[in-house]
């Protein structure tokens, strides 16, 4: 499927440094608490948070996309401000998706709504060996995690290449102008779905304690799909993995 399924406009900026170091937690605007990630691990960080975005349609700013980018994230998944567009770092590289074909601001003026970052300064590669549906993906990489080196328990981010299965994925559009909770459409939203597509994952798999900040209620796991070309992004909703797709999981220092 071509990524010209996303009715967007698109904005791609150029890679970043992988190995940057932390700097310290002020992105977050005055006002805003300070999410609890300053000791997560490979410098993770979300500002905003999903729970606020489902019980009250929260897609105020939360961080600048230049602050984001100067802290030199390889992985970032989250959305735009008032429900209009996807954010996605991948390997270092910032892709931002519309829903909507309006003009729109340059990506290093824009604001993000619910943003984490991650840092890894070096991945290992696993083979899937199998399909994987939908319903395994967390215990999936739960348990790849944890064969290789890595503790479940803890956040780690994960980027994926390969075919991608069982998918629903969205990008938001504009907000709904209604009432929001649990049941009810966090915005407008452009919906594709299928039983397979070629691309990229990137994604944040985290501890129990950021369950419902930086993910659904209920979910370990919040990722994006990145076309093959790298120029258009989605938030994954539901998705497998087709046996050969590469998972690189951070390699640990010795």
């Amino acid at each position: 499927m071509p990524s010209s399924w996303i009715c967007s406009a698109v904005i791609v900026v150029g890679a970043l440094a992988a190995t940057a170091p932390a700097l310290p937690q002020q992105m977050q605007p005055p006002g805003d608490a300070a999410m609890p990630t300053v000791r997560q691990p490979y410098a993770i960080e979300t500002f905003g948070e999903f729970r606020k975005l489902i019980q009250l349609g929260d897609f105020g700013a939360k961080v600048q996309l230049s602050a984001a980018i100067a802290k030199h994230p390889t992985t970032a998944v989250g959305a735009v401000t008032d429900a209009r567009g996807e954010i996605t770092i991948y390997a270092g590289k910032l892709i931002v998706s519309y829903g909507k074909p309006d003009a729109h601001p340059d990506a290093y003026t824009a604001a993000a709504a619910l943003l984490t970052v991650s840092s890894a300064g070096e991945w290992q590669s696993v083979i899937v060996d199998r399909d994987v549906t939908p319903s395994e993906i967390e215990p999936y990489l739960a348990v790849a995690a944890q064969a290789h080196g890595l503790d479940p328990g803890k956040s780690f981010p994960f980027e994926i290449e390969g075919a991608v299965a069982s998918y629903l994925m969205h990008v938001n559009a504009a907000p709904t102008e209604g009432p929001h909770g649990m049941g009810l459409p966090l915005a407008i939203t452009v919906v594709t779905r299928g039983d397979e597509i070629e691309g990229k994952v990137a994604g944040v798999y985290v501890s129990p304690d950021l369950v419902g900040i930086a993910t659904h209620g209920g979910e370990r796991t919040h990722a994006h799909w990145v076309s093959p070309d790298g120029t258009s992004t989605a938030h994954l909703d539901r998705w497998g993995l087709k046996a050969g797709a590469v998972l690189r999981l951070p390699k640990l220092r010795e």
